[in-house]
């Protein structure tokens, strides 16, 4: 006879860092039907609700380095932002088991880890997880000696896709939208208006150690963990975030009506194979770019770069799904 399963969860303590503000304002509801259900289950928990922009980050720092001879689980309740500056607050990736549950308006890396929608379903899997998922996180540096660095778990980019972000972030759109369920809509407008000027430039390419190729007319490149960004665009339909490699699909030496084109059949995942579009995969790879670019990491601004190098960190991340 098969013995009862039993509940690890009670034997062990989660902390929460909760963006109460994602999901326009809705997460605070969302975290509250969270909290009942913890306590439904006498699940063992601490919650740290973020105050500002950077302040998950903060948050995973500090309890990661309070809790640095034991093995923590560190759950994060918001969007992919979030998810983003909680992962780069870590101090030891070997120390944490990484949860997950999205309440953002993209969720790309939920879309990406194949994790539910409904949140309460979402707990529910983290608080019966046996097995953990190793995720593969990318690395985006740069500065002159590329000094710099921030780690990534969907996407990082130059170019069209990154002005994109920075659109989206800066414009109160996104927030209307968001209150009318229309999130993903907010990047589809600004992607039409920065196609009008479409800014490109002459740029070099390193993939790990061959030799640096040119790229006439750059348009932007997206360098992907995951299949999607943006809210579901399929930049890299084949991606892995488990197979130690990034995909990077970049557009170039196109005018406007074609990159148009381009972008409709990204849409629809079909883009693959025309002109002007390519997708190659590596281990570590670095751009040069004739004149500054705006850059991202999960759709956070970086600014605007001309040297920027991107590396997979095979595995490091485990994820209770």
């Amino acid at each position: 006879m098969e013995e009862p399963r039993r509940d690890e969860s009670r034997f062990m303590t989660y902390y929460f860092i909760v963006n109460a503000a994602s999901r326009t304002g809705k997460g605070k509801k969302i975290w509250k039907a969270l909290e009942a259900e913890l306590k439904r289950r006498n699940t063992d928990y601490r919650a740290y609700l973020t105050k500002y922009p950077g302040h998950a980050g903060e948050l995973a720092e500090k309890l990661t380095g309070k809790h640095q001879k034991q093995v923590i689980s560190l759950v994060v309740v918001g969007g992919d932002g979030t998810a983003n500056e909680a992962v780069n607050g870590i101090r030891d990736f070997e120390q944490v088991r990484f949860g997950y549950i999205p309440t953002g308006s993209g969720n790309d890396l939920g879309r990406g880890l194949g994790l539910p929608k409904d949140p309460l379903t979402a707990l529910q899997v983290i608080l019966e997880s046996r097995e953990l998922y190793a995720m593969d996180l990318g690395r985006v540096s740069w500065g002159s000696e590329f000094e710099k660095s921030a780690y990534f778990n969907i996407s990082s980019g130059i170019g069209m896709d990154a002005e994109v972000c920075r659109r989206v972030n800066a414009a109160g759109l996104k927030v209307f939208l968001n209150k009318l369920h229309l999130g993903k809509l907010s990047y589809f407008v600004q992607t039409a208006l920065t196609l009008a000027e479409m800014p490109c430039v002459q740029a070099g390419m390193q993939l790990e150690q061959t030799e640096k190729r040119r790229i006439h007319g750059l348009v932007c490149a997206a360098v992907m963990n995951h299949r999607c960004e943006g809210g579901g665009l399929p930049m890299a339909p084949e991606a892995s975030a488990q197979d130690g490699k990034l995909s990077i699909c970049y557009i170039h030496g196109v005018k406007r009506l074609r990159a148009l084109f381009l972008l409709l059949m990204l849409v629809k995942g079909k883009h693959l194979g025309f002109q002007g579009i390519e997708l190659v995969e590596c281990k570590s790879c670095t751009f040069w770019l004739q004149e500054p670019m705006t850059a991202h990491m999960d759709g956070e601004d970086l600014g605007d770069l001309i040297r920027v190098k991107y590396e997979c960190l095979p595995g490091v991340l485990k994820i209770m799904r």
